[in-house]
């Protein structure tokens, strides 16, 4: 793939100068979303490359330096939450936010459409929240989302475009559009995200008609090997699993396998319930499940997550993974799961490491969290 050196804007998010690349100015080859693979070479990549400033005011490229990638759970923040937290989003995470603002990059799956009104009087609310929900993403320091997911075709596909547009006026990057692959740059290292919707409503017509990226197998390992001809790490994220069943599913574990084979460096998915132990396949983590940043869901499973911090060395090896348990209450707010209740925070880090530990990992407790050394 070859990157064009054309920076058409530079904007101010989080205190970090960010030069950003308009979609098709960055010439490559990307797969179309349909059964059979067809290269692309008007892409629609997005690369996100930071740079640091002096006092001098000139701009220089760090040196290689670890980097740390804040993975945070499903946000669901319509319906009940949406009302309980008055349509101010960032109260939620105002427990919290000190946890994701400091990482190099924060992602989440981001799971509602935003519509422009000021008020919301839906019946599928549950899937709809106002733009005002820009607060909580500035609050808790995201920097790139995933839309692919089931329930972003429960509106017109106008109140969908009109969500893409909120977001990139945030300057929130996105992943799980068709025909794309996210690229996050910082410290010398480059980071791509190839995500994909699983759970379907409907056709996966329907989806690639939204722009949404559906899976194909043939198509997914495609942009894995686009993507580890182009970045230092390669990250697929898939919205797959059962909403309301426990358990990881073969059809999951044959998508995690098939990816780390064309050359993924770690899995992670949404949508499945709960929380499950992470495993490997060939070294490469798999985290099944990254639970829920936000939900009203009534579900004890949905209300107990991580934030998960991958650790990625010098040497863009992922060195290890910090998993820092919350807990979601009166789907109002996300607190730290050991301020909530900390004999039951203490029991869900055990459960969670001994099943790590059962996977041959080298995985164990320290200050709260679960952390796992590759």
């Amino acid at each position: 793939m070859i990157f064009l050196s054309i920076a058409v804007g530079i904007n101010i998010n989080r205190d970090k100068t960010v030069i950003s690349v308009a979609d098709n100015e960055v010439q490559g080859v990307i797969s179309n979303n349909a059964e059979n693979a067809v290269s692309n070479e008007n892409t629609n990549t997005e690369v996100k490359n930071e740079t640091e400033t002096t006092e001098k005011g000139e701009v220089t490229t760090p040196n290689n330096e670890e980097l740390k990638f804040t993975i945070l759970g499903e946000m669901m923040m319509g319906g009940s939450v949406t009302t309980n937290t008055s349509y101010l989003y960032s109260s939620a995470f105002k427990k919290i936010f000190t946890f994701t603002r400091n990482s190099d990059f924060t992602y989440t799956n981001f799971s509602t459409n935003i519509t422009n009104l000021d008020k919301i009087d839906d019946a599928k609310s549950k899937y709809l929240v106002t733009k005002e929900v820009k607060s909580a993403l500035v609050s808790l320091g995201v920097d790139a989302v995933n839309i692919g997911s089931d329930h972003m075709l429960d509106f017109p596909k106008e109140i969908f475009n009109n969500t893409l547009n909120i977001l990139k006026e945030n300057n929130t990057y996105i992943a799980g559009l068709n025909n794309s692959i996210l690229y996050l740059e910082k410290n010398n290292k480059k980071i791509a995200i190839v995500a994909a919707n699983n759970v379907f409503i409907g056709t996966k017509n329907n989806y690639n008609d939204y722009g949404i990226n559906s899976y194909y197998e043939n198509v997914m390992k495609n942009d894995i090997t686009v993507a580890s001809q182009n970045a230092d790490v390669v990250i697929v994220d898939i919205h797959w699993g059962r909403e309301y069943i426990y358990g990881v599913t073969d059809e999951m574990k044959k998508i995690a396998y098939s990816a780390i084979d064309s050359g993924a460096d770690l899995i992670m998915g949404s949508h499945a319930l709960g929380i499950y132990p992470i495993i490997t396949y060939k070294n490469v983590p798999i985290i099944y499940s990254t639970g829920y940043i936000m939900t009203d869901s009534d579900s004890e499973l949905a209300k107990q997550s991580y934030i998960f911090d991958i650790n990625i060395n010098k040497e863009n090896k992922i060195k290890s993974l910090e998993m820092f348990p919350i807990y979601i209450k009166d789907k109002k707010e996300v607190v730290p799961f050991h301020e909530y209740n900390n004999e039951l925070a203490l029991a869900f880090n055990i459960q969670i490491n001994r099943w790590n530990e059962e996977n041959a990992l080298n995985s164990k407790i320290l200050d709260n969290k679960i952390v796992i050394d590759f």
